[in-house]
């Protein structure tokens, strides 16, 4: 059935609403930093692939629409922090039996999901004839991206997954979330993919995050010598430098960077403390 013209007025106040739900808005790019995470991680290899768009006009289901190329599979995305959501609230059933209609009748391979910040029991079960296209996510509606990795694993397991070493500290978790939040906040939000994000990543962040999607540095060849003759072991990850004595008393790491190599090259340590100042 064709988008009445009643309908279209709906979804026009609807998308403006939700344009000035600052509240809202809020929460919503909480969440998709986390899916930012998610989908990093489960499409690293394919980062072009995934593309995500927020407020999508035309659509009943129209906070964040999350698309797979590769497979053409998208998923509808109604984001609520509101307190005593339930699948009576306003339209929310109903918008969703819409964008189940328009979808199904479009051929999509699509998803509906329900993000929502109340107890799960408030939106259990999903209605009947919505249930085989639907879920639901509980997201909880915190003030800070700190806040989530401290109170909520699955944001910062998300986080950590994409993290280059997989064993980040708290403070650059942090960093790795507020840069992905700063990327998509300062972005129009349009068919936005994850190789941009990716790319933006790797402009602002050097230096400060180190995260999966980097390419692992190269180390010269008379910088490798130098460690070997001093007996330094070293391996490298995304931008680090990773090193360590044979007993393990002494560890650390450095970004790597040409500036750093040449200074290594031009100065050329005569004994192993000399080196362990350049590193240090």
């Amino acid at each position: 059935m064709p988008v009445s013209r009643k309908e279209r007025r709906y979804l026009k106040n609807k998308h403006k609403g939700g344009n000035n739900n600052s509240k809202g808005n809020v929460y919503e790019n909480f969440y998709t930093t986390y899916c930012i995470a998610l989908f990093i991680n489960s499409h690293i290899n394919q980062l072009d692939v995934v593309h995500l768009t927020t407020q999508l006009e035309g659509c009943f289901v129209d906070d964040l629409l999350i698309e797979e190329q590769n497979t053409a599979r998208r998923i509808y995305h109604q984001i609520k922090d509101v307190k005593d959501l339930s699948w009576k609230t306003k339209r929310l059933q109903s918008d969703f039996e819409r964008q189940m209609d328009i979808s199904s009748e479009a051929g999509e391979n699509f998803e509906l999901k329900l993000v929502h910040s109340n107890s799960p029991l408030m939106v259990t079960p999903i209605p009947e004839r919505i249930a085989p296209c639907t879920s639901t996510n509980f997201f909880p509606a915190e003030r800070s991206i700190n806040q989530l990795i401290q109170s909520y694993p699955p944001f910062k397991m998300a986080i950590q997954n994409i993290s280059a070493t997989g064993r980040a500290e708290d403070d650059e978790l942090l960093g790795i979330a507020e840069a992905i939040l700063g990327i998509w906040m300062g972005r129009e939000q349009k068919n936005v993919s994850l190789h941009e994000i990716s790319d933006e990543l790797k402009k602002i962040g050097q230096g400060y995050i180190n995260i999966r999607t980097y390419p692992n540095i190269n180390i010269s060849n008379n910088c490798q010598e130098m460690f070997r003759r001093f007996g330094l072991n070293f391996y490298t990850c995304g931008i680090d430098l990773y090193w360590s004595t044979d007993s393990g008393n002494l560890s650390g790491k450095i970004e790597w960077t040409p500036q750093i190599e040449q200074k290594f090259e031009k100065e050329q340590p005569s004994d192993f403390w000399e080196l362990i100042e350049l590193l240090s």
